[in-house]
């Protein structure tokens, strides 16, 4: 992971941060406050254009102090907008969050917003990192690194534009004619723009971008400023054809959804659609935690040892982020903070250690965290913990409408959407729907080709010691252990294909497999096996999985139209060359979150949502490729093609 560069900060007067890598304040020194509201929202004629709109996006180059943002959500919460504000922001040189506090704390009427923001800074990692306030109303997604990569990682259109670099004298690669024209390109059809400089370089580049220019009034002691608006239909460049999204984020869908299943992945997707405003109902036959894998007692949030610099490296590090801030904002879901992993060997450790966030211990330290003698090493994410599943689940469905008790039984395509029909003779209309009940995925969406497989995992409640008692986060090595709560630990889990998951025989609880719980941790870590006590009980679960263990997020193909696609397509076309026309319309599936649905799920419903609602992508535009449900048909038919 590339690191970013400091921004080297100074302060003028106490009160305005300068960059020393640039020599320019962030804000004007006669009132920063005032500068954003005339340059930036009166530049783009802001308030008067959110009227009557239900969302709004604006993108920004040069997220700095905060200052654009928090003084445009300060705007958009005293107009009393009822809609939902995205706020797109690239930043190469990220504030700690101390700075920024210190930056805003001149500004009083934005203190208790500037509070918020400086409560959720993400670290300064590069990468896609999505803030929600205002119980999700307004969300911020900062896009940390080089401008030109971030743009091109980026899928949005938006509204409006602030660009808010430092001066082009100083720093002449944001204002380039590339950079610009890559602004357009993310903008929907007449959105405008303001920038602080008059500068005629900027100027000559924006028009060439398609945008009409003007000079405006400046703020201050600058006499003049720049605004404009786009009037021609921008080329769409920077992106390859594996990372384009456009197609779902031009053709958003507007009506009711339903979420069929309300585990951690279906009550994550209802969820984010419903914090950006959409009408939502879900469906479970077995109430909040559903009947999967979510049901059982805990769940734990760890990262995922991916550290290669690749998309998929990158979606799972924003996962991690993404949900422990999501588990943060919800009363009660943990049931303690910080995780200790110690890997399945000593080279798992080693690829835990190289991931961010990760704070290396050794023996002693071990023993300081878990409460018990270690004679090995580890590695703390002070991020991750224990959660309550049932807690969690009920919470992130706050709000949300829901029906338990009935199960669907087949969907049938309408000329808008789909019509469900419910065990109990009863039918559903919807625009949308999202297949988020486990392995039972495959068969409601008549889409064998996502592979899903069902893996039967037990549990194995251990009584507690007044050793193991001392315990005080959960532990992992290949299995796991959690702090004992009303006397009894959890040790898990097994792991075992499930041929027989539409019968029943997988449910009974095996004494063979607490057995081998015992014998893994015995073999693993031996002074921790000698202060367990005896098994009183167990739990079971399936698993849906997927044979590169990596969910499945988006659109359900047709697997004719897939076939017939990539016939058409050609030897060297790319996977994102067959385009969206391949898809179920309003069809959706997030499954195969395997063992680790509790790190993916928050962040893949948001995935889902974007490509719903036409929303900014929370990750960057190569990801969805890398989750789409019918990668493993395309693979095998190009495998046999080839």
């Amino acid at each position: 992971m590339t690191s970013l560069l400091d921004p080297d900060i100074s302060w003028r007067g106490d009160a305005v941060p300068v960059s020393g890598r640039f020599n320019d304040p962030y804000y004007s020194v006669e009132n920063g406050l005032a500068e954003t509201r005339h340059v930036f929202l009166a530049g783009n004629d802001l308030p008067d254009r959110w009227r009557g709109r239900t969302r709004f996006t604006i993108g920004e180059l040069g997220f700095g102090t905060g200052l654009n943002f928090l003084t445009t959500w300060k705007s958009w919460r005293d107009r009393g907008q009822t809609g939902r504000l995205h706020f797109v922001s690239v930043e190469g040189y990220p504030l700690t969050a101390d700075d920024v506090w210190r930056a805003t704390a001149a500004f009083p009427e934005i203190g208790e917003l500037a509070k918020a923001l400086v409560d959720q800074l993400p670290p300064r990692r590069p990468g896609h990192h999505l803030l929600r306030f205002d119980s999700g109303r307004i969300a911020l997604l900062l896009v940390y690194g080089e401008v030109a990569s971030a743009l091109d990682e980026m899928a949005l259109f938006a509204d409006a534009w602030y660009l808010d670099g430092f001066a082009p004298a100083r720093n002449p690669e944001m204002w380039a004619p590339d950079i610009l024209s890559r602004v357009a390109a993310r903008s929907s059809p007449n959105a405008t723009v303001a920038t602080f400089t008059a500068a005629g370089a900027v100027r000559r580049g924006l028009v060439d971008a398609g945008f009409t220019m003007k000079r405006h009034p400046g703020f201050g002691s600058k006499r003049e400023c720049l605004v404009g608006q786009l009037t021609e239909r921008p080329v769409r460049v920077g992106q390859s054809a594996s990372q384009r999204v456009e197609a779902p984020l031009s053709g958003a869908i507007d009506g009711p959804v339903v979420v069929i299943g309300a585990g951690i992945a279906g009550m994550s997707a209802a969820r984010a659609l419903g914090d950006a405003g959409a009408e939502v109902t879900v469906y479970d036959r077995h109430g909040v935690a559903g009947g999967g894998a979510s049901g059982t007692p805990t769940g734990l949030l760890q990262p995922r040892p991916l550290n290669d610099g690749s998309s998929l490296a990158a979606f799972f590090h924003a996962a991690f982020e993404f949900a422990s801030r999501c588990y943060d904002a919800l009363d009660e879901a943990w049931i303690s903070r910080g995780i200790l992993v110690l890997g399945r060997d000593a080279a798992d450790g080693t690829r835990y250690q190289a991931l961010p966030g990760a704070e290396a211990v050794d023996a002693a330290g071990c023993q300081v965290v878990s409460g018990i003698p270690a004679d090995t090493g580890g590695t703390w994410f002070a991020a991750g913990g224990t959660l309550d599943t049932r807690e969690v689940c009920a919470a992130l469905g706050d709000g949300v409408s829901t029906r338990f008790g009935n199960g669907i039984t087949r969907l049938a395509r309408q000329k808008d959407g789909w019509r469900l029909h419910l065990d109990d003779a009863s039918v559903k209309d919807a625009a949308a729907v999202i297949l988020a009940n486990g392995i039972d995925a495959m068969a409601l969406s008549g889409f064998s080709a996502m592979a899903l497989a069902a893996n039967r995992g037990q549990i194995s409640y251990v009584a507690a010691t007044p050793i193991s008692d001392q315990i005080t986060a959960p532990i992992t090595f290949g299995n796991y252990l959690t702090p004992a709560v009303d006397g009894m630990h959890i040790l898990g889990a097994t792991f075992d294909r499930e041929a027989d998951w539409n019968g029943d025989s997988w449910v009974a609880v095996r004494e063979d497999d607490h057995r081998r719980n015992l014998e893994f941790v015995a073999q693993r870590l031996p002074q921790l096996a000698t202060a367990l006590g005896d098994v009183t009980g167990g739990w079971t679960g399936l698993r849906a999985t997927t044979p590169d263990r990596v969910p499945v997020v988006g659109p359900v193909p047709e697997g004719e139209a897939v076939a017939s696609a990539l016939s058409a397509m050609g030897v060297g076309g790319e996977m994102g060359d067959l385009g969206f026309h391949i898809d179920q319309p309003g069809l959706f599936v997030l499954s195969g979150l395997g063992s680790r649905g509790f790190l993916t799920a928050p962040l893949a419903g948001e995935i889902l949502a974007s490509q719903i609602l036409g929303s900014p992508l929370p990750v960057p535009v190569s990801v969805p490729p890398l989750l789409q449900p019918g990668r493993f048909l395309i693979r095998n038919i190009k495998k046999g093609r080839a």
